[in-house]
């Protein structure tokens, strides 16, 4: 691909980290995740709570063999089960997928079903948008059940519970029986499974926080973190340069790899601002579009050339070229990109142009940010966000 073609080329979205119902016209997300894997490998956007990485940890302990068929029926049971117990105030800061419905359940009887029916789940799809929806990917990339010292830090966890006896007989209920019922005694017993011991906390900061690869610049960010003050907002920009700032002359790879993050950030947002804009219309002609004033807000010049080693750097590229053209010139080409995106996906196009004519199809999603600013304003966090989030956690519970 030269530097002057216009075309786009396309990577499968992981399904553990796609969009639920594909709501990414342009498929924007694959970029900034691939990019954001670079710094912070294993994470994802959605595998942002410590107690649910926690119960993952707990049901394979549980268990006590390798996961099989039936191990997923388990799961959706235990995950039930610790849902009822973590709408206690003192787990339920955080929230979690589903506990409007545990909550409720619980205000309205003080005897809980747990089971694989589906009158039991908690959501809609439990398996999908539940814990295993969004930790099965990353839990299995830490590879967590394969550390040697996994079984030791759960001993040291359920031998030092007062109620451990009682515990493990409410747990082998879930584990041996398709359906149990829990009483609030029971539940208030298994609180004791939320808290987090100090070996946890090193097992949670040596596996989570921290990564054991080749080239581990999460490792770099971790000692960043440990040793600067934690923004109480996350600013993504400020951020980057903050860290980038802290590392040595010699350590280009990583300086390189947050350069290209900005610069990924300052591409694909405003990609997004623009195609949303145009979906809060259903009809634009050609002469608005030229002369819109948000859209050249919108817009900016990138000065830079990603290295075509990858498809997604191809992408931006073709990106960059699109930014620099007329403001039609511009639609027309992010119109051919989501037509590309939704026939790979078997769907149909969100937009549509004939002559001088753009029909918009699709609307829902669709936005105008008067205040945003092509270079600083950010819409995604790289899994940096997600990371912060994970290390309070983790050291709120020494």
């Amino acid at each position: 691909m030269t530097k002057t073609s216009a075309s786009f080329y396309f990577t499968k979205i992981d399904p553990d980290y796609s969009v639920k119902g594909s709501r990414d016209p342009l498929a924007l997300q694959v970029l900034w995740q691939h990019q954001g894997k670079k710094l912070i490998p294993n994470l994802s956007t959605v595998s942002s709570n410590i107690h649910d990485f926690q119960i993952f940890c707990l049901a394979h302990y549980f268990y006590e063999r390798e996961a099989d068929v039936q191990f997923a029926k388990f799961f959706m049971r235990f995950e039930q089960l610790m849902a009822y117990v973590r709408c206690d105030a003192a787990f339920s800061g955080l929230g979690f997928n589903g506990i409007e419905a545990a909550r409720k359940r619980l205000a309205e009887s003080s005897r809980i079903s747990v089971s694989n029916n589906s009158a039991d789940n908690i959501l809609s799809n439990q398996r999908a948008y539940g814990i295993w929806g969004k930790y099965a990917r990353p839990f299995n990339d830490i590879g967590f059940v394969k550390k040697e010292n996994f079984r030791d830090v759960f001993d040291n966890k359920i031998n030092a519970i007062v109620e451990k006896d009682q515990i493990l007989k409410i747990v082998n209920k879930v584990l041996k029986n398709n359906q149990g019922y829990f009483n609030v005694a029971e539940l208030s017993v298994c609180k004791q499974l939320l808290s987090i011991t100090k070996k946890e906390v090193e097992f949670y900061t040596t596996n989570i926080l921290m990564v054991n690869i080749s080239m581990p610049y999460q490792n770099v960010l971790f000692d960043f973190v440990r040793k600067n003050k934690l923004p109480k907002e996350f600013n993504l920009y400020e951020f980057i340069n903050a860290f980038s700032k802290s590392l040595s002359a010699d350590n280009l790879n990583l300086k390189n790899i947050l350069k290209e993050t900005v610069i990924t950030e300052q591409l694909i947002s405003p990609i997004n601002q623009i195609f949303r804009y145009i979906q809060t219309k259903p009809l634009w002609n050609k002469s608005e579009i030229l002369k819109d004033k948000y859209i050249n807000q919108c817009k900016h010049a990138v000065n830079y050339f990603f290295i075509d080693d990858s498809e997604h750097n191809k992408i931006k590229n073709a990106f960059i070229q699109t930014l620099q053209k007329d403001n039609w010139s511009l639609i027309i080409d992010l119109i051919e990109k989501n037509i590309e995106v939704t026939n790979w996906r078997g769907g149909s196009p969100w937009m549509t142009h004939n002559n001088n004519l753009i029909e918009v199809h699709h609307s829902e999603g669709g936005f105008m940010n008067p205040a945003f600013d092509p270079v600083s304003s950010n819409t995604n966090g790289y899994f940096i966000d997600t990371y912060l989030s994970l290390y309070r956690q983790i050291n709120t519970s020494k």
